[in-house]
């Protein structure tokens, strides 16, 4: 009779680690600028990305993104007088008036208020001084920044208060991972009812709104203060690829924008994205152990680049670029349900190669062998069945 037995091998096309780059020295007017991919978290291109900054209002993208996620919405919040007198742009709410945390988070998003901000800060912690224990805990211990310090919930200038480019690139793509961040982030437009204002606020954001078009923009925060100079956070879909790009202390917002438009080209036109399925099944190049994957993996190629996979006895996976170097790897044993298999002696114990490959789907017509070769949308092939004669 006849036995069958199962094997996964992927061959994935281009990709590209932190490490890679397109070989272009992009004339960024920014003191720091950086582009990731928003799903793999590499980073495509950075200029000073790691550098102390001030992030001036982009800052609420971390106070947003916690209330979102440890506040209930429909949750009414008291203004305080201490809130409805801050500094700076505003969203006119007034003393003792009661409104909707979800209703202050969108508005501090789309108009930037810092009198949103203290009355979220003051909702959800007590006080504005605990919700900054409260929100710096979050940043290290759940989005996993190490150079971010906020002082404050919405970006007033202080000495003490510091980012860099990469946390707020690293805060962005864990933010945007929520749908309800990703509405409030990209609304370009939201009717505006309190007590001393009825009006539609529009977002700052020139791309978003469409005042500077580019294709794909999501999302976007702008940020200003005469020590942090003009800062921006943009978010850009096409096809399958999500971008992230920062600007930080622009001369001026025009220089902010076209340096993102500048990121972007770059990003656009020399990467893609792509992912390993969640449920493929991987198998170590000895075969002694096989990884059916729990999490959907993702990851950047170079356009140019014809990367290809490999599996270690130890179970790490590694992306090789054409020169033979490891640029990416991931430790199946934390992303993936390990089992050990056992194949017949007379299945060769190597890793299968594209020769290989090539060799066994020739046998794919004989009486005793047969194939079923698959490829993805994502240029990801497999060899799913393999007959093995037999008694």
């Amino acid at each position: 009779m006849k036995k069958f037995f199962f094997i996964f091998i992927l061959v994935l096309i281009p990709f590209a680690s932190t490490t890679v780059s397109a070989e272009s020295d992009l004339p960024l007017n920014s003191e720091a600028g950086i582009i990731i991919d928003a799903k793999s978290g590499n980073v495509l291109y950075e200029k000073n990305m790691n550098k102390s900054m001030y992030p001036a209002s982009l800052t609420k993208v971390a106070t947003a993104i916690y209330a979102i996620e440890h506040g209930d919405q429909d949750e009414l919040v008291t203004i305080s007088k201490k809130a409805a007198e801050a500094d700076g742009s505003s969203v006119f709410i007034e003393p003792g008036e009661e409104i909707e945390l979800s209703k202050l988070i969108a508005g501090m998003l789309i108009n930037s208020g810092n009198d949103a901000a203290i009355a979220i800060a003051e909702h959800m912690s007590g006080s504005e001084k605990l919700f900054m224990e409260d929100l710096n805990e979050f940043l290290r211990k759940e989005v996993n920044v190490t150079d971010t310090h906020f002082t404050n919930p919405h970006g007033l200038f202080d000495k003490d208060h510091v980012t860099t480019a990469s946390d707020l690139a690293k805060i962005t793509q864990y933010a945007m991972k929520n749908e309800t961040f990703r509405e409030y982030f990209g609304k370009k437009e939201l009717p505006w009812e309190v007590e001393t204002w009825d009006t539609t606020l529009v977002t700052h954001h020139k791309m978003l709104k469409g005042e500077l078009p580019y294709k794909g923009i999501t999302g976007g925060k702008t940020g200003f203060v005469s020590k942090s100079g003009y800062t921006l956070i943009t978010t850009a879909t096409r096809g399958e690829q999500d971008l992230i790009a920062v600007t930080l202390k622009a001369p001026s917002d025009k220089v902010a924008y076209s340096d993102t438009e500048l990121l972007f080209n770059y990003g656009f036109e020399n990467f893609k994205s792509g992912k390993i399925d969640k449920k493929s099944k991987l198998y170590s190049a000895d075969y002694s152990h096989s990884y059916m994957l729990n999490e959907d993996l993702y990851y950047t190629h170079l356009i140019s680049d014809e990367p290809s996979l490999k599996t270690s006895n130890d179970g790490i996976l590694s992306i090789m670029n054409q020169q033979g170097e490891a640029i990416e790897s991931f430790d199946l044993k934390t992303v993936a349900d390990v089992r050990n298999t056992v194949l017949p002696a007379s299945i060769k114990q190597e890793t299968i190669d594209d020769e290989l490959l090539n060799f066994m789907s020739h046998l794919k017509d004989r009486e005793a062998s047969s194939f079923l070769l698959k490829k993805s949308p994502h240029g990801i092939r497999g060899v799913v069945a393999y007959t093995y004669p037999g008694n």
